[in-house]
């Protein structure tokens, strides 16, 4: 599958995600979809960096100085990692969610719009086909991200989203 394709599937699936986090009104299906949902923008967010963006740096060359695209992974990880430190039934964590979300599709606008259709004008179909594969490859067979049992309640028998993320990360293309 072309790699543009695998990366805007994959923008589906997460936005569908955020939509499942947003509508469900019971903790532990919450706390389930919030999981979910951190292994889906982890998965992504390491693939286009570790396959996606390299093979785009030396076809299209480097991001120009300034560009706050490079920056965009940061903050989606800084604001994933808060999210996930804050408990579902927290009055603050609807808005994390929102601004995690309103993250990610300043992220997705920015490929969709303005860096995919670049990356279809200059890499040939079979090098796009090869760059799809390696991403849907580079996934780890094991993702840990841990919501259930006993990490969702703290010590004083609340409700509480506890994370531990392992994620490891494939190397850089070469």
């Amino acid at each position: 599958m072309n790699a543009t394709r695998v990366l805007v599937a994959q923008h589906r699936a997460i936005e569908a995600l955020f939509d499942e986090v947003e509508l469900e009104t019971r903790r532990r299906p919450r706390a389930s979809a919030v999981s979910r949902l951190a292994e889906e923008l982890i998965a992504h967010m390491a693939a286009e960096e570790a396959v996606f963006y390299p093979a785009v740096a030396q076809a299209l060359g480097p991001a120009p100085e300034g560009d706050p695209s490079g920056d965009e992974h940061l903050l989606l990880r800084v604001e994933l990692r808060r999210v996930l430190e804050t408990s579902v039934s927290d009055r603050t964590f609807r808005e994390r969610v929102q601004v995690l979300r309103e993250l990610f599709e300043r992220h997705v606008a920015d490929e969709e719009r303005k860096l995919f259709p670049r990356v279809a004008a200059s890499l040939p179909d079979t090098q796009l086909e090869l760059l799809g594969a390696e991403i849907l490859a580079s996934r780890p067979p094991v993702w840990i991200v841990s919501t259930e049992g006993r990490a969702l309640v703290d010590a004083g028998g609340r409700w509480a989203l506890r994370s531990s993320v392992s994620l490891p990360v494939p190397p850089a293309r070469g």
